[in-house]
């Protein structure tokens, strides 16, 4: 999490149950679009010793961190002397003092003591716990601290990522301990079993299916040099060979898939053409209409054809690319990062279990499908001229390639 400072208002809403919405409430969520071309962050406000500062949510992510630089902390907030770095899968890095404070996030949750960093670059596993676990602060994460002050609450959150009718990121629901009442049958969701071994929200995915044709395998399961056990002793069965290791990540606005599956999902798309083949950019016709989904526990989750291409101002013109982008994240040891892109597509519940205190069982994922199908495809061409038309108009020049 990372945020600059607001002033505190004590009279503001606070809920369990945060919507993505009202501008004047100071403790929803909103979306930010950082760089212009809809690349958009989930954010939030959070108060921080009597300040409130605007934080990213991101599930792909453990550590919180601020940038306190222009306000003075007050002696409520206490200097542990140790520094840590937290280096994230892009090679960015937060680098800082690790101090501890109350902070209270919406009306029903406050935590009288909280690490967290200061910051002095850009926005995991938790890097502070590991620093503070020989001395005697507190350096568990945000919502681990929440869960465990809260024991009486069950230990999950949700999210619910919306779009506009023109297919841009806009609003959506956060909730900590309760289910949103128009998709509560999430909870009657099969449970998506989360990789132990890894600390981050992996669970295995069964196949991509792509305009009907079903692609599994070509992952780290199925590498006889990787050690699974490492990875959680329950994926070494044979069965689960042919799945792939999957991180649910809000913080990750578009997603990464292997080569092989990148291939399959745009292999009929005529007229690719590689932009920035190093960054794992591709040019494609923005009339491009794929049919993908992805399968978990045997359920399959289309993705809106809208999400599948998005639109990018170069100089003058606009130009069409690919949502997803091909990486080799074998390093990491995940194959696919799930970023909004899906997560857009599904009301997802995230099971803490055992990661807290008051957890017995391992952590799952519930995913609740928001898409259909048939509607999405039947909607996209008029979906898709309109978003082109709105983009025109805002940003000039258009080019369809």
């Amino acid at each position: 999490m990372r945020g600059s400072p607001q002033e505190a208002d004590p009279e503001g809403a606070h809920s369990t149950s945060i919507v993505f919405a009202s501008a004047t409430d100071p403790y929803n969520f909103t979306v930010v679009d950082f760089t212009g071309d809809n690349e958009i962050v989930y954010v939030a406000n959070i108060t921080v010793d009597g300040q409130i500062y605007e934080v990213q949510l991101d599930t792909g992510s453990s550590d919180f961190w601020l940038n306190t630089q222009g306000t003075s902390l007050s002696s409520n907030v206490t200097d542990t002397n140790v520094t840590a770095t937290i280096t994230y899968g892009d090679t960015t890095a937060a680098s800082g003092d690790i101090v501890l404070a109350p902070v209270q996030f919406g009306l029903n949750f406050s935590v009288p003591q909280l690490s967290f960093h200061q910051r002095s670059g850009k926005f995991s596993i938790s890097v502070i716990y590991n620093a503070l676990i020989n001395t005697t602060s507190n350096g568990l994460p945000l919502l681990n601290n929440i869960f465990n002050v809260y024991p009486q609450d069950p230990n999950y959150i949700t999210f619910l990522l919306g779009r506009t009718n023109l297919g841009i990121s806009d609003g959506g629901i956060f909730t900590i301990a309760e289910v949103d009442s128009s998709w509560s049958a999430v909870v009657n969701q099969s449970k998506i079993a989360i990789a132990q071994g890894l600390g981050q929200w992996i669970g295995l995915m069964d196949a991509v299916i792509v305009n009907g044709e079903t692609f599994t395998g070509h992952g780290l399961l199925s590498q006889k040099n990787i050690n699974i056990t490492a990875i959680d002793p329950a994926f070494t069965d044979p069965s689960q060979s042919n799945k792939t290791l999957s991180v649910f990540d809000t913080g990750t606005a578009l997603g990464f898939m292997p080569q092989y599956y990148f291939d399959a999902v745009y292999k009929d798309v005529k007229d690719l053409k590689a932009f920035d083949a190093s960054a794992g950019i591709y040019t494609l016709p923005c009339d491009t209409k794929l049919n993908v989904s992805m399968v978990f526990n045997g359920t399959e989750y289309p993705i809106n054809p809208i999400d599948m291409t998005r639109l990018i101002s170069v100089g003058n013109e606009t130009s069409c690319i690919t949502t997803f982008a091909p990486k080799d994240l074998t390093s990491q040891g995940i194959d696919f990062v799930l970023g909004d892109a899906f997560l857009r597509n599904v009301y997802t519940l995230f099971n803490y279990g055992n990661w807290t205190d008051e957890g017995s069982d391992r952590p799952y994922v519930q995913l609740l499908s928001t898409t259909n199908q048939s509607e999405a495809w039947a909607q996209y061409d008029d979906l898709n001229d309109a978003r082109i038309s709105q983009w025109q108009s805002l940003n000039g020049t258009f080019s369809p390639q």
